[in-house]
């Protein structure tokens, strides 16, 4: 059963999973877990090729952001192999499942099939070692494990993950009522301009964090970015999101502004697939440091502020950072 699963070393390989602030260990404590719970796909009376020339991701611990991008990752080397995409689990309903209609392949214990495991690299950036996963073999498994966190894997699929990644109904009717039970008074919600701003705060916070290299956004990155949508729309409603919604409430607030043109509305005691998916109803987006927020970011798919000063130079996040790769040309930063 994955008898490379079995045979891995079990010194120290890491991989730094980011957004939680948590480096995790690379195979060592997942291999006995992960042969256990590989299982085949089940294709009738298919080849074991077919069987097996498959590509998926294990799940963990870690926020949506990060298995959106996992999910994603796995898609772009279904879309570059051919593979069958599939999730590793021992649950049909993960992270992804609880916000998302999922149509993708679930395998959860024992397997005919070997498997070739493909490690990452780098935390945010392309690997362009992934293009190698064309050469494997028929009959093998491919999983991947670490990050995946690039519009590089999101670009050449984006019509495909645009189509898949669906709200549930609940999220989506939650968003909807939300926004237009929130319509500021005397304001056209026809033509007023929704911003989102997701603010990481939190465990971003802790010493242990900051030595990595996760970074805050601060009170005057939040104003100089909020200032650019105002100096181009006539109304604008920011949708505020965050972990730290006192923290905003005393930072972000209205009191420098025309109140006539511009209104900042709070999110509060809500999910996480709530906010996400009332984010992924704004206009724009201005997002802090997380995977959480780019992906709010990308489902909203309009003008996206981020804040630049990430990772911290001179951290263990540096050296496995490509920010150019993590951040889409598109996007600006500041």
């Amino acid at each position: 059963m994955f008898e490379k699963l079995r045979q891995m070393h079990r010194p120290i390989i890491f991989v730094f999973l980011l957004s939680v602030g948590v480096v995790q260990v690379l195979l060592s404590r997942d291999t006995k877990r992960l042969s256990n719970q590989l299982t085949k796909i089940h294709v009738g009376r298919n080849s074991a090729r077919s069987r097996c020339f498959t590509v998926g991701f294990a799940t963990r611990t870690n926020g949506l952001g990060n298995h959106l991008f996992y999910y994603a990752g796995v898609m772009y080397v279904a879309w570059l192999t051919g593979r069958k995409p599939f999730i590793l689990s021992s649950s049909n309903v993960t992270k992804l499942d609880k916000a998302f209609d999922l149509d993708i392949a679930r395998i959860n214990n024992g397997t005919q099939c070997s498997v070739e495991i493909f490690t990452y690299r780098v935390v945010y950036g392309y690997s362009g070692r992934l293009k190698s996963l064309v050469n494997v073999n028929g009959n093998v498994s491919v999983l991947l494990r670490g990050a995946s966190c690039s519009w590089k894997y999101t670009k050449p699929i984006e019509d495909q993950l645009r189509r898949t990644l669906q709200f549930r109904r609940e999220w989506t009717e939650f968003a909807e009522t939300f926004l237009s039970a929130n319509v500021p008074r005397g304001w056209n919600a026809s033509t007023l301009v929704r911003v989102g701003v997701h603010v990481r705060r939190g465990d971003f916070l802790g010493g242990w964090a900051v030595r990595m290299g996760f970074t805050v956004a601060s009170k005057e990155y939040l104003e100089r970015a909020m200032a650019y949508f105002v100096r181009r729309f006539k109304q604008v409603q920011f949708i505020v999101a965050s972990n730290n919604v006192h923290w905003c409430r005393k930072n972000i607030n209205a009191s420098s502004f025309d109140q006539t043109t511009v209104n900042i509305t709070f999110s509060v005691r809500h999910s996480t697939e709530q906010d996400l998916a009332l984010l992924a109803r704004c206009d724009h987006m201005i997002m802090t440091t997380g995977t959480f927020g780019w992906w709010a970011a990308w489902l909203a798919n309009g003008t996206t502020i981020y804040y630049k000063n990430f990772p911290r130079r001179g951290t263990r996040l540096w050296p496995v950072s490509r920010t150019a790769d993590y951040f889409p040309p598109t996007w600006i930063g500041m």
